[in-house]
């Protein structure tokens, strides 16, 4: 199966809706899906679309549990990933879809339900947890296409299952699944599932982390960015602190969207959180640049309001924080406007945050010091920033220059 760039797929089906004449709110309905596929997909570093990573989204995005069959108003959401899923095939894009939730073997569903709670008591997030039962699903159905049970699983099987990830998985999602599918193997040999000594007929696995290698973008482009924001407006005022925190300290979307009024130390020049993704609570230094930013959001832009967050929605609900997808738009919104060129490349907040750490290595920063800034939990991690191919730049991205 020819694998498609999802940046690409999704080009080619709006290009294919307004051939087909879709209505305006056809075409905004579509059109706003894929926008949050596509930042779901930056996030999780997935490069090629599948119906099972839709799916994995599809979840993502409603709520639901695979168990529970959706309502009219989610099918609506399912519709636009099938339609991807025809162009990434060749099929013929229907008018009409019915849906159909993950089939799991009903010899496998105990067993299943059983390394879910056994996910639980690891205290990993729900999100994940779905994530990892999903590609044992794979494995499960493989098995039973196969007419394979688990007490059967020989090096045969597992070898030509490789073979079938090879057809239809690009080098990082199949290698995704594989070491969860090692893990789930060591859980069956513990409860007797599968034979002894199972799990270790998955040996190495390959898996290329500088496949899809992150998109950075220079000090010059990142300036050029802060300075078409329109800061004498109490929208621009908002945006521009929320983009320095990205472009500075190299945040995610998830802790910016989460930040507290309480974590942000003017005075003492620091800010404190608690990143989502690791749980562990950060203490960092803010830039002078940064006291001021925030000092006017605070006085000439924040809405009166009883809610903790920093920030929050200035018009019909004050109360009401912002989305990872709103701060997609917001970045994308000025990146557009400074005409910047994103050919080719991720450009959401998480391109700052790459951005930033090339930078920082670029300037001989040391390794130890940039996982510490941006919460990696090893230097292991840090060192795929080593790999881009960028220009030697002049200045870190901490020296962003305020312009009065």
């Amino acid at each position: 199966m020819k694998q498609k760039n999802i940046d690409l797929l999704v080009d080619e089906a709006i290009k294919y809706l307004k051939k087909q004449s879709y209505s305006k709110i056809s075409l905004y309905h579509y059109s706003r899906i894929w926008r949050k596929l596509l930042k779901y997909a930056h996030e999780k570093q997935t490069k090629y679309y599948s119906m099972e990573f839709g799916l994995e989204f599809f979840y993502h995005l409603t709520g639901l549990d695979a168990t529970v069959k959706p309502n009219k108003r989610d099918l609506h959401k399912l519709r636009p990933l099938k339609v991807l899923n025809d162009l990434t095939h060749g099929n013929e894009i229907k008018r009409k879809y019915v849906f159909k939730k993950p089939v799991i073997p009903e010899s496998f569903v105990e067993v299943l339900e059983q390394y879910r709670k056994y996910l639980l008591q690891k205290s990993q997030k729900e999100r994940t947890i779905e994530t990892k039962l999903s590609r044992i699903r794979i494995f499960l159905n493989y098995l039973e296409r196969h007419s394979v049970q688990l007490l059967d699983v020989e090096f045969k099987t597992i070898a030509n299952f490789y073979q079938f990830l090879s057809t239809e998985y690009a080098t990082n999602g199949r290698s995704n699944i594989q070491f969860t599918l090692r893990d789930f193997l060591v859980f069956a040999e513990r409860i007797n599932v599968v034979k002894e000594g199972t799990s270790k007929l998955i040996t190495t696995i390959y898996s290329n982390k500088h496949e899809r290698l992150p998109s950075t973008y220079s000090v010059e482009e990142i300036n050029k960015i802060l300075s078409v924001i329109d800061r004498s407006t109490k929208y621009g005022k908002r945006d521009y602190t929320i983009l320095l925190f990205a472009i500075q300290l190299g945040m995610r979307s998830s802790d910016i969207c989460n930040l507290k009024l309480n974590g942000i130390h003017l005075e003492e020049r620091r800010v404190t959180f608690r990143q989502e993704k690791t749980g562990i609570t950060e203490n960092l230094p803010i830039t002078e640049l940064m006291v001021y930013a925030l000092g006017d959001y605070l006085k000439n832009s924040r809405p009166i309001t009883e809610s903790a967050l920093l920030f929050v929605h200035m018009n019909a609900n004050p109360n009401r924080g912002y989305t990872v997808t709103a701060l997609y738009a917001i970045i994308n919104k000025y990146m557009k406007k400074a005409e910047i060129n994103i050919t080719g490349k991720r450009h959401g907040i998480h391109a700052m945050r790459h951005s930033l750490s090339s930078n920082l290595i670029k300037s001989g920063t040391s390794l130890p010091v940039i996982s510490g800034i941006l919460g990696h939990s090893s230097t292991e991690i840090t060192t795929r920033y080593l790999w881009m191919d960028t220009e030697q730049l002049r200045k870190l991205s901490l020296e962003v220059p305020y312009e009065e």
